[in-house]
């Protein structure tokens, strides 16, 4: 870990009574540093906001965050800085306590190194045994309650590609392990509805608007069989393509992608 602070200040304790421990009980959000600038900053706090009050978390001052995040990611020519806001500290049982004030938690990081190459060659694509469950509550923003996506990790070891595909228990495609999904067949891309499950990532967000006439769906996972092409995109990959999928051989538009890479740098 390259910098790490809890409520601003540089250290790297939380309480063991912090509510991110005992219930998952938070939101975050991982930016990329390219040469000492957060990008996206202003989406990255949007998210946390739209989080927070999603879960009735008391909102930190947003402005500090923010500049906690330019101090993490200052030094840094490639690195990764990630913020936790939690409920903040409690007593024994889930009933937040009256007047609770939010634990910050910002750290840097490396940056993973393959996604570098995932983004020059393209990156290998399965399909994940594990489903996800549904909950519209809880649906497209980005909670500390991650256990779904540690067993598809767990999974991907054994398997032999870069990421997998992931589906709810009744096969709809909802996205990737650490990433959103959008594929490509006759003449329109295609990327799942998140009403029920899944991470409706700024990247994601930002193709919508970037790719033409984009179609949100129920699409059972059977329909991949017939893609063309696909994209998988974070904010830390940015997007990139996938050159296989269940061992078909995808199309690349090369062209198309490296528009879409500088397109995003330029979109905040």
């Amino acid at each position: 870990m390259l910098y790490s602070s809890v409520n601003f200040k540089q250290c790297n304790n939380v309480d063991i009574k912090d509510r991110s421990i005992a219930f998952g009980d938070g939101v975050f959000t991982t930016a990329k540093v390219v040469d000492g600038e957060v990008e996206h900053l202003s989406g990255h706090i949007q998210r946390l906001k739209q989080g927070c009050r999603k879960l009735n978390i008391t909102e930190p001052d947003f402005q500090q965050v923010s500049s906690e995040m330019i101090k993490a990611a200052k030094t840094h020519l490639l690195a990764t800085v990630k913020v936790v806001v939690s409920a903040g500290e409690s007593s024994r049982g889930y009933a937040r306590d009256a007047n609770q004030q939010p634990t910050v938690m910002v750290t840097s990081a490396a940056f993973p190194k393959h996604y570098l190459g995932w983004q020059s060659n393209g990156l290998t694509l399965g399909l994940s045994s594990i489903k996800l469950g549904r909950n519209p509550i809880l649906a497209g923003i980005k909670h500390l309650n991650r256990l779904e996506q540690v067993l598809i990790r767990g999974e991907l070891e054994n398997l032999n590609v870069d990421e997998v595909v992931v589906c709810d228990f009744e096969n709809y495609i909802i996205e990737c392990n650490t990433a959103n999904l959008f594929w490509y067949r006759a003449g329109k891309w295609y990327t799942p509805i998140l009403s029920m499950a899944g991470v409706n990532g700024l990247i994601r967000q930002k193709l919508m608007a970037l790719l033409p006439n984009v179609v949100e769906c129920h699409a059972k996972v059977e329909e991949l069989d017939m893609a063309e092409s696909m994209l998988i995109c974070n904010c830390l990959l940015s997007v990139v393509a996938a050159k296989s999928y269940l061992g078909k051989s995808l199309k690349i538009d090369h062209d198309l992608l490296t528009k879409l890479q500088q397109q995003l740098k330029e979109f905040d």
